[in-house]
């Protein structure tokens, strides 16, 4: 799969969110990406065939199918950051009672690929949802117990929902994002800034991105890269090729504006198809689970341990009593083979485990001690607390941070020695008044350096015990590198 390589990496989640106190849309996240270039050379010029000659074709057999997806949900604020009684008092003398809770409303799109009511959405515009409106091209409307959600997988960020409809919808056929071509027309449908039914044309730029540094828990990443206009309410919106099939769901843009500038990214449709599928008939998502904390090769590893070839992904620790820890996997090992197929790097090697049905036994070959063996190992679902296949469990979260380390090729692409990722800030917490964010990567904490997740933990656990009551954290964000002051709980 092809990584990204840039100075700065960050997300605009194609979503608009809006809160009860300020209406608008609230983006977050700059991308500044540099894409390898792949150029062809052609002698001939091929005029397009009847079926090409126009894009209004596709939009008249897709468009009916999209939808606008509107929701709202309740969200705890922080009030006053500090727990001194005159304070308080003095701030709801002046200003009355500070509210802790609020409205935010969220906007994006949908399409419906089943005549009874069954809509593709992205997780992210409807994740937390309490209230869920659904808007068809024509005007027809469903709200309440009208709606439901079938279910949410947060690792791909795709969620299912279905309308209670007495009468077949308008649906959109699904084609299959494994056969498309770098170069072929790609063609947007969505409501960016709530524009019901807008199209924008472009190209399939790019397959198979990942590595992208997400505030979501998007962890299974193969995104079609494409310059078809993405804005904020596109999300969830379908890109379709030059037949009228959905080849992914448009999901987030890279932008220094946070609007469009060319470089969006959809889910391929091949990979919200089983997700969907496992939704309606599971209520889930289940996905294997091996055991091993996966890790990068580069040159002078592969060097030392005299192994040839550009493929393979070493094996920095088993977790004990997993799958792998049965089958005789060590720390040090290098799989090179995954049922069958070689193993690129450690983003293809966790999409194959989890792609893995529970339960199967898979054949793997393996690098140790200079020679290759072969082994067989018989895979578990995956924890519901274990993170993505191939990562750490995550730890409880300090300072109401959940953290994870950063893999080589992320913190090559920012070109970060160190740091570590913010998954998840807690509502309340002391991160969060101190403005720490999804997304963000953390450097320093009281000056010291955060190299990966167990250093971070380590040094949450020691200011912990210390009479500290502040301290500095130095985060990376958009590109830039500043510091914000942490108060100890």
């Amino acid at each position: 799969m092809k990584e990204i390589s840039a100075k700065w990496v960050g997300v605009i989640i194609g979503s608009a969110t809006v809160t009860g106190f300020v209406l608008g849309l609230l983006i977050a996240g700059v991308f500044n990406i540099f894409p390898r270039a792949q150029a062809e050379e052609q002698d001939t010029v091929t005029t397009l065939g009847p079926s090409e000659s126009s894009f209004a074709t596709v939009v008249a057999q897709v468009l009916p199918a999209v939808v606008n997806i509107s929701s709202s949900r309740k969200v705890v604020v922080p009030g006053i950051p500090f727990d001194d009684p005159f304070f308080k008092e003095f701030a709801e003398k002046f200003f009355g009672e500070v509210p802790r809770e609020q409205t935010r409303y969220s906007l994006g799109s949908g399409v419906i690929f089943r005549p009874d009511g069954y809509i593709l959405t992205n997780d992210h515009v409807v994740a937390g949802a309490e209230d869920i409106t659904v808007t068809l091209e024509d005007g027809r409307g469903f709200k309440g117990k009208d709606v439901k959600l079938i279910g949410r997988d947060p690792h791909t960020d795709l969620a299912v929902l279905k309308v209670r409809t007495a009468k077949d919808l308008p649906v959109a056929k699904l084609g299959d994002s494994d056969s498309i071509r770098v170069g072929d027309w790609a063609i947007a449908i969505g409501n960016p800034f709530g524009l019901e039914g807008t199209v924008t044309v472009g190209v399939v730029s790019a397959k198979g991105r990942s590595n992208l540094l997400l505030p979501s828990r998007q962890r299974y990443q193969n995104f079609i890269q494409t310059d078809a206009a993405i804005n904020p309410g596109n999300s969830g919106g379908p890109l379709c090729n030059i037949n009228g099939e959905v080849i992914g769901l448009n999901t987030v843009i890279s932008s220094p504006s946070g609007t469009n500038i060319g470089i969006g990214f959809a889910v391929p449709i091949n990979m919200a198809k089983e997700v969907a599928r496992q939704l309606i008939t599971k209520g889930k998502v289940q996905r294997g689970y091996l055991g091993v904390y996966p890790q990068e090769l580069d040159a002078d590893m592969r060097k030392g341990l005299g192994l040839k070839g550009a493929y393979g992904v070493l094996i920095a620790d088993v977790v004990p009593g997993t799958p792998a820890d049965r089958a005789g996997l060590r720390s040090g090992d290098v799989i090179v083979v995954f049922d069958g197929q070689k193993v690129g790097d450690v983003e293809d090697f966790r999409e194959r485990v989890a792609a893995t049905p529970p339960g199967k036994t898979v054949a793997i070959k393996i690098w140790r001690g200079g020679k290759e063996m072969g082994l067989n190992v018989k895979l578990e679902e995956l924890p519901e607390e274990a993170a993505a296949s191939g990562q750490p469990p995550p730890r409880e979260a300090s300072f109401g941070l959940v953290v994870r380390s950063l893999s080589a090729s992320e913190r090559a692409s920012q070109n970060l020695s160190a740091g570590v990722l913010v998954e998840d800030v807690q509502p309340g917490s002391a991160a969060e008044r101190a403005g720490i964010r999804p997304g963000d990567v953390i450097l320093k904490i009281d000056g010291r350096s955060v190299k990966n997740q167990g250093e971070f933990y380590k040094i949450a656990g020691e200011l912990k015990s210390s009479k500290k009551e502040v301290v500095l954290v130095q985060i990376y964000r958009q590109g830039r590198r500043f510091f914000v002051t942490l108060y100890l709980e």
